[in-house]
């Protein structure tokens, strides 16, 4: 599957409609970030105990649509091949740039949030390296301004800002999980986790 196509799987109104048509009350982006979290933390994540944390973590008893499902086992799928096919392609799921400059702080300081809730689940805290202790605090941070997105103003320099925070927790996030993973550009886990 092309690198654009597996970023579609990340769209963050496609996960957006999903919770809407579930009545799902959580952030898409803090659930992306919760599966990007663990997944870095160095600890495998199968599919099936992804399928379960995301129906604990959204608060209900099932799909009511297989369609919904699709849709997460596809992020899934796609945010697992992105971080392992070496292209550094991988990005937050979080409002696109359409969206107002607050509603983009926000949804990013959500998915630091999840990032930070997703690797505290890993159970992976011993031997941290010096630099995933300062990317977990720089996380936590982030996670802390949502209050200060809510009143981000529209301006060049906080759009620049923004942008530059978004490449951090991305570049970020990816070089956490390279630290456990090795690069294997032909990973593709939309075929090997393909729904029957």
């Amino acid at each position: 599957m092309s690198t654009e196509m597996l970023k579609d799987a990340l769209d963050f109104d496609l996960i957006a409609d999903v919770f809407v048509s579930e009545s799902i009350t959580a952030s898409p982006a803090e659930l992306h970030g919760q599966l990007c979290g663990y997944l870095a933390s160095g600890v495998t994540l199968p599919l099936e105990d992804w399928l379960t944390m995301v129906v604990e973590f959204c608060d209900i008893e099932s799909w009511k649509e297989e369609a919904s499902r699709v849709a997460i086992v596809d992020l899934y799928n796609a945010t697992l091949t992105l971080f392992q096919n070496g292209e550094y392609a991988l990005v937050p799921s979080i409002a696109d740039d359409d969206a107002e400059l607050c509603e983009r702080g926000v949804t990013l300081s959500q998915w630091a949030h999840g990032f930070l809730a997703g690797y505290g689940l890993s159970g992976q805290k011993k031997d941290l390296s010096e630099e995933t202790k300062q990317i977990l605090r720089d996380f936590a941070n982030i996670s802390g301004m949502q209050s200060e997105m809510r009143s981000l103003e529209e301006n060049n320099d906080n759009e620049a800002d923004l942008t530059e925070l978004v490449e951090y927790v991305r570049l970020s996030a990816m070089m956490m999980y390279s630290e456990h993973h090795d690069i294997n550009p032909d990973a593709d886990h939309s075929k090997q986790n393909a729904l029957h």
